[in-house]
């Protein structure tokens, strides 16, 4: 029921209850207006969007509903290749906009498969929102999802020997006169048509291609070779925040056995659309279909029963991934910084490893929007939306709170805020509480004491604060500043209070076989 009423001189002028006839009329067609004349005044009453907002409660609607762009290429990406993405922001409560998206659409995240900043009117959207906004791609993800950029740049570890061509035809011809014996595949952007090939057989002008160096041990399971997918998020480039989705890992077998060898035969060594799945692997079924252990515990049972660690295997592939973040996040922070977006940002990627057969870790790709379709494994589906419920619970996706709610409490001041206050970020340091900070330019390390910490130091704690609350399987991953310094300012203050911070509460520890030190 609404009671509308006009008081004029202290008298009630006219009054209008509306009831069950609410539901009845069909408020967007036309506008309800009284006119009311006293003392040569004139008074126009526009109910119409009152009693539309009441309309839609008297039908149990809401009107405060998040909207989420889901799409990508082809007119019904959201209910096909996308579709546990759409199934799961429905399950959070957003509100889908897909298809025919216009520059005018309302909307709060967008989840776009391609990337973003090439593609009309995504572009145009995502450079106009504000940071209330989130896009789910990074400006710059190019230069580690680029499989030209990612395998020729220049990684001390974990990636193998390559070589882009043409710029670098004649090192890799002076490296292969060094190593004779080395197979090498010619790649391209695309990662299709991969075939060992001699190097007579190569087109060493092709551009935008490479050659690398081709791993001739990999471990084998009943003699197949696999690859291990590991899900990454990126939430940050300033300062650089990396996650890795620790609840279970993505195993793929090569269709054919491994051995005999036949270079011939790219089933034998290739991991295709038309991979086996595990549950097909005779060794695993015990573990995989009868335990039913996850694709991560699986191989953890299956190497452990062979006397081998395989704790080795996850220390690698964490260490690499922090390395490729760290190596190209300059590249990256430059095309951010350039592109001025204001609008908040994640980046979701499969970073795609092969182990040789001495537990040796090698990063073979890392690819952007990467398949979570279970429509070829239906098995997949439940991986898939699990990655995803991490993944939109990390970057706040996933809200406790109605989207006015939470609204009103980030206009608190930053001590009165539940969410995360002031005090959430701060930490007892020897050197502030000791008086070491009363001249705040005295160490870097001065920037962390309460009376020093400036806002924007502040709102990225309050962030790292939030994820570390909401990450559910995901882990952030430990940066090894050991060898070479943080990046930037706001890097070495992240480092230095997740240190401290680590030191207070073991919650905050990286990656599991970290330790404090790390960072």
């Amino acid at each position: 029921m609404s009671l509308c009423g006009i008081l004029f001189n202290g008298k009630t002028l006219i009054s209008v209850v509306i009831l069950s006839i609410l539901t009845q009329i069909d408020w967007s067609n036309f506008s309800l207006q009284f006119q009311v004349n006293q003392n040569g005044l004139d008074f126009r009453i526009k109910l119409k969007e009152d009693l539309k907002i009441l309309e839609n409660d008297s039908r149990g609607e809401t009107t405060n509903k998040r909207i989420a762009i889901v799409d990508g290429h082809g007119d019904k990406a959201a209910y096909t290749y996308m579709k546990h993405i759409r199934e799961v922001f429905e399950m959070l409560g957003y509100e889908i906009k897909t298809g025919n998206i216009t520059e005018k659409e309302d909307w709060d995240v967008m989840w776009y498969h391609d990337y973003t900043f090439s593609n009309e009117p995504f572009k145009s959207m995502a450079f106009k929102a504000d940071e209330k906004k989130i896009v789910n791609h990074v400006p710059g993800s190019g230069f580690y999802t680029s499989k030209v950029s990612l395998a020729t740049s220049g990684l001390q570890k974990g990636v193998p020997e390559a070589f882009q061509l043409p710029q670098e035809k004649t090192k890799f011809l002076k490296f292969v006169e060094a190593n004779p014996d080395f197979l090498w595949v010619q790649k391209d952007n695309n990662h299709r048509n991969i075939q060992i090939k001699r190097v007579e057989e190569m087109d060493l002008e092709k551009k935008g291609t490479f050659v690398q160096r081709f791993v001739e041990n990999p471990l084998l399971i009943d003699n197949r070779k696999f690859d291990t997918g590991i899900y990454t998020v990126v939430t940050s480039l300033l300062p650089l925040r990396v996650y890795i989705y620790e609840g279970d890992v993505l195993i793929r077998f090569c269709p054919k056995d491994y051995e005999p060898f036949d270079v011939k035969d790219v089933d034998k060594y290739v991991v295709g659309d038309d991979y086996t799945p595990i549950w097909e692997i005779p060794s695993l079924d015990q573990y995989f279909n009868k335990q039913k252990t996850s694709f991560k515990h699986t191989i953890d049972a299956y190497l452990g029963s062979k006397g081998l660690d395989s704790s080795v295997i996850w220390r690698q592939i964490g260490s690499i991934i922090g390395e490729v973040f760290r190596n190209q996040q300059s590249q990256m922070l430059s095309a951010l910084q350039a592109s001025q977006l204001k609008a908040k940002y994640f980046e979701l990627s499969r970073f795609d490893f092969v182990v040789d057969d001495q537990l040796n870790v090698f990063l073979m790709e890392a690819n952007m929007s990467p398949n979570l379709s279970s429509g070829h494994f239906k098995q997949n589906q439940v991986l898939y939306e699990q990655v995803l419920m991490s993944v939109m619970s990390l970057t706040g996706l996933a809200q406790h709170l109605t989207k006015e709610t939470k609204e009103t409490l980030l206009k608190r001041e930053g001590s009165q805020n539940p969410l995360v206050s002031d005090r959430d970020v701060r930490i007892p340091l020897k050197i502030c509480v000791d008086g070491g900070c009363n001249r705040c330019d005295s160490s870097l390390e001065c920037e962390l004491c309460g009376q020093c910490m400036t806002e924007m130091t502040a709102d990225f704690l309050k962030s790292v604060y939030l994820e570390q609350l909401n990450r559910r399987n995901m882990r952030r991953i430990a940066l090894d500043y050991s060898v070479s310094k943080p990046l930037t300012k706001e890097d070495r203050l992240l480092a230095a209070w997740l240190k401290a911070k680590c030191e207070l509460d073991v919650y905050f520890l990286f990656n599991i076989g970290a330790n404090c030190s790390l960072g």
